[in-house]
């Protein structure tokens, strides 16, 4: 074997911070007490919410957030994004329903309700939402079908 010699470092090329006794010495700020830091949920505006990772089920987590907090649009715009990623979520659709029924756009609750629907049979919610939709709109048949099926839906939960 050959032997190797070690060959002395380079001095770094950059300045090094002064010593930390050349520092000025640490102080904690005071602290707040919890009372005084909360703020009431609506008065948060959207660019001050901590992000979520963007996985799946986060999205729709944060677009029901940001719709019980009134910000409807951005909870849509979320529910779309989680939408786009995975077309058959259920759960979007079911917001997305809840979002339009909020804007008084029945037409497109419905629709969305329908979807959430098809692609999950037994979401309750949905079929409650519906029932009423189809009974405020004088189609006693469709709202009867709806209340049974959410009724065996319920009795399955409970029996379970």
């Amino acid at each position: 074997m050959t032997e190797r010699t070690a060959t002395p470092l380079a001095a770094p090329q950059h300045a090094w911070p002064a010593p930390a006794a050349a520092w000025p010495a640490f102080t904690p700020a005071p602290r707040t007490p919890p009372a005084a830091l909360a703020k009431p949920a609506l008065a948060l505006a959207p660019a001050k919410l901590a992000p979520l990772p963007a996985g799946p089920g986060n999205l729709l987590e944060q677009a029901r957030s940001l719709a019980d907090r009134g910000l409807a649009q951005q909870a849509g715009e979320l529910c779309h994004a989680h939408l786009a990623r995975q077309p058959d979520a259920a759960e979007a659709y079911f917001i997305l329903g809840i979002l339009n029924e909020q804007s008084d756009k029945m037409a497109l609750a419905e629709d969305y309700w329908r979807r959430c629907v098809y692609l999950q049979p037994d979401h309750y919610e949905a079929l409650c939402h519906l029932a009423l939709l189809a009974e405020h709109n004088g189609n006693g048949a469709a709202a009867a079908a709806f209340k049974a099926r959410a009724a065996r839906i319920y009795q399955r939960r409970q029996a379970s």
